[in-house]
């Protein structure tokens, strides 16, 4: 998609309809470059929105950009009034391709074509810019209309802007060094548009002058901003290790070497896309924030269910991956994918799916920039076959139950959260040997959740009983009687997944503990006696 800038080629080439796609807060921007761009071309600039009952004309008045209203009688409609006009000038067109329908009616198709072709023999010089934040042409138009892009500043932009911000006013304090409150500063801002970071920044002048204090409210900004598009966003995920998850981790830290400059001198780059798969409770989840967190990257969460459940589900799809483009590195996280595709095949939704998963694909093929799309399924045969293939430069990684070992980090991870007296760092473990393998048995085949699950239900137990801080052996077994493992309640379906394993890349290794149990043969080779 081409951008702003590229206007003057297309006009220069006869192109008398285009469409622009911005964000609302770049609306002065917007209309300040077609002002300059008008005054290059010796026409006047003017701007329409549903709000107008006129068309306002684009003014500088001592050095401010304004609107003022002309006397041109709209009546009705906006574009039927220019198709019978012959006033020349560019004319900025807001409201025009929206519809509740997510298709425009076919009297607009029809006018918007016959301005296109009515062009060549006009002798006025007319141009329209239609004006959205999202644009999705009927077939018939697109060969006709181009579309421009207004985007998210990038990295150097977004630094650059702070950077004005921080020269200008003289009076910011630094509570850490410069360099360090700056760059927490960009990073806060990046993903948010040009025009937003401006308002953002003089607003947040007027209730601080620290630089530190300015990032985090822009930050909240935010973070509320993506959570109103079913969004969760976090900055610097905070998470301990994945417990049992060790070949995994030794990936990230592959992918971590990836990062570095110097692989790019070899035609390196971290992968684009990584797939965790297993059953419900495993980890995967908690996976994603720690990728997030080895990579130094923010984790924007979105649910594809929510996407396809939208009341524009494209228009949803394309605002999260131009987000995540732009924040400056970024773990895309869907969990649960593999909901949002059923009955995908059948067209059950209208192809939504379908054509969501397509431009998904594409996007994962083509993008260049630094996001890491990771995705979290229990039923992988959910999905598309020719997306499954996008995730392979990463791996299908399936993550399992956990076993001896992995079952030991993870009680010990939690018990150190909750019982830091007894488990913390430089405690020595209050539990022998035997003990602890009689209670790895109890807890045979439970998911990391249920362990965490059962630690915090001791946790507030103990507190209730008047020893808070405090868990006893006998605490865990207790709990372990309190419920059925999922393991068991839904078996089938999570041996049928166990089934399919060989498929994927395995995130745990064997385990190595002393907790691991012991290979038994169950008949004893003995070579044969030679006579």
């Amino acid at each position: 998609m081409k951008s702003i800038n590229d206007w003057p080629k297309l006009i220069a080439q006869g192109t008398p309809i285009v469409g622009l796609e911005y964000y609302s807060a770049d609306r002065q921007q917007v209309l300040s470059i077609f002002a300059q761009l008008a005054h290059q071309q010796n026409l006047n600039a003017y701007y329409w929105n549903s709000a107008y009952s006129t068309i306002q004309i684009l003014k500088y008045i001592d050095e401010q950009l304004i609107l003022e209203p002309t006397n041109f009688n709209v009546r009705d409609d906006i574009l039927q009034f220019l198709l019978e006009s012959d006033q020349p000038g560019i004319f900025l067109l807001e409201d025009i391709l929206e519809s509740t329908n997510h298709s425009l009616p076919a009297y607009r198709v029809s006018q918007l074509a016959n301005a296109f072709f009515q062009s060549e023999w006009r002798k006025v010089k007319q141009y329209w810019v239609l004006l959205s934040d999202y644009i999705q042409l009927p077939n018939k138009l697109q060969p006709l209309i181009p579309i421009l892009k207004c985007s998210l500043p990038n990295s150097f932009e977004v630094a650059a802007l702070v950077n004005n911000f921080c020269e200008r006013t003289n009076n910011l304090e630094y509570h850490n060094e410069q360099v360090i409150a700056k760059n927490q500063l960009i990073r806060a801002c990046q993903g948010l548009p040009t025009g937003e970071i401006n308002l953002l920044l003089e607003r947040a002048l007027t209730l601080t002058s620290s630089v530190e204090e300015i990032a985090q409210l822009v930050l909240e900004h935010k973070i509320s901003q993506l959570k109103d598009q079913g969004l969760e966003f976090i900055a610097k995920p905070d998470v301990p290790v994945a417990g049992g998850l060790n070949l995994f981790d030794k990936y990230l830290n592959d992918v971590v070497k990836l990062l570095e400059p110097e692989a790019n001198k070899y035609n390196l780059r971290p992968p684009k896309g990584m797939l965790l798969w297993g059953p419900p409770g495993t980890g995967k989840s908690l996976s994603a924030k720690l990728t997030a967190k080895k990579l130094g990257y923010a984790l924007l969460a979105m649910s594809w269910g929510n996407i396809l459940g939208s009341a524009n589900p494209d228009r949803a799809l394309a605002k999260i991956l131009e987000t995540a483009e732009h924040l400056g590195g970024c773990v895309l996280f869907a969990d649960d994918f593999d909901k949002g595709f059923a009955g995908w095949d059948s067209n059950a939704d209208g192809g939504v799916a379908r054509r969501l998963s397509q431009k998904l694909l594409t996007w994962m093929q083509e993008h260049t920039s630094d996001v890491l799309m990771l995705a979290t399924v229990n039923r992988l045969a959910m999905l598309p076959p020719e997306l499954i293939r996008r995730f392979d430069d990463g791996g299908i990684w399936f993550v399992d139950l956990p076993h001896n070992g992995a079952r030991y980090e993870i009680f010990n991870l939690h018990l150190a959260k909750y019982f830091p007296q007894q488990f913390g760092e430089g405690q020595q473990n209050p539990w022998n040997e035997r003990q602890w393998y009689s209670l790895l048995s109890d807890y045979a085949g439970a998911t990391p959740a249920e362990i965490a699950n059962a630690v915090k239900c001791c946790a507030e137990r103990a507190y209730c009983q008047g020893r808070p801080g405090k868990i006893e052996l006998a605490d865990l077994r207790y709990q372990r009687t309190q419920f059925v493992l999922s393991s068991q309640r839904s078996s089938e379906d999570i041996q049928a997944i166990r089934n399919q394993a060989s498929f994927a890349k395995s995130a745990s290794g064997e385990d190595t503990s002393k907790f691991a149990a012991t290979k038994q043969e169950l008949f004893e080779y003995r070579p044969p006696r030679i006579e």
